[in-house]
Order: structure tokens, then C-alpha cells, then sequence
């Protein structure tokens, strides 16, 4: 009986990609001081409730202007047109600077 194992893993390696220059997370270039950052969560994540009330703290700490979107999708509320949530999105999207948005938070 041998004392070596060998453990293999079923995750195949992911397709070879070129690099994207403009690729990577998005510079402000100024002081956050006034600036109306975005922060856009539905209540799918409600996880996510603790994250946000952090993130505004932080923000307005640094003088920035937190504008939190909570969207009621549709998938949470049927009954809810995903034009609507469509168009509520895009008029926020009007009154912010920057914004962190979906899952990548």
C-alpha cells in the first residue's frame, strides 16, 4: 500500500484570453467629497442589507453622497413590469456620478 496520493480535479482550465487593457476596477481620479456614488441592491440579496449600510457609512464618512436604489424585480414581485424597473434604473442612473451595481459588489 503506497503512502502517496494522487487527488485529481474535474475542473477543466478555463480558454487562454487576451488581456483587456481597459479591463480592471474603474478609477474616480478625484476626492470622493461630493460625489453621488450609486448603490443599487434588490431584495432578492437582503444579505446584502448590512453591505450596503457599511458602504454608505464609508462613503459618507468621505464626504460622498450614497444614493441607494432598492429595486423590486420582477422575479420577486411578478406582479411588477420589467419595463418599469427598467425605466426606475435608468432615472437613477441619471442622478448618480458613479455606481456599484449587481453581484460584483
Amino acid at each position: 500500500m503506497s503512502d502517496h496520493w494522487t487527488i485529481l480535479s474535474p475542473v477543466s482550465r478555463p480558454p487562454a484570453i487576451e488581456e483587456d487593457p481597459n479591463a480592471g476596477p474603474f478609477r474616480l481620479n478625484r476626492p470622493l467629497a461630493g460625489v453621488k456614488v450609486g448603490l443599487e441592491v434588490d431584495y432578492a440579496w437582503l444579505c446584502y442589507v448590512t453591505l450596503i449600510d457599511e458602504w454608505e457609512r464609508l462613503l459618507k464618512a468621505d464626504g460622498a453622497v450614497p444614493m441607494t436604489l432598492w429595486v423590486e424585480r420582477s422575479r420577486d414581485a411578478p406582479e411588477r413590469d420589467p419595463n418599469e424597473v427598467r425605466a426606475e434604473v435608468d432615472e437613477w442612473s441619471k442622478l448618480i456620478d458613479c455606481g456599484v451595481v449587481g453581484l460584483g459588489n
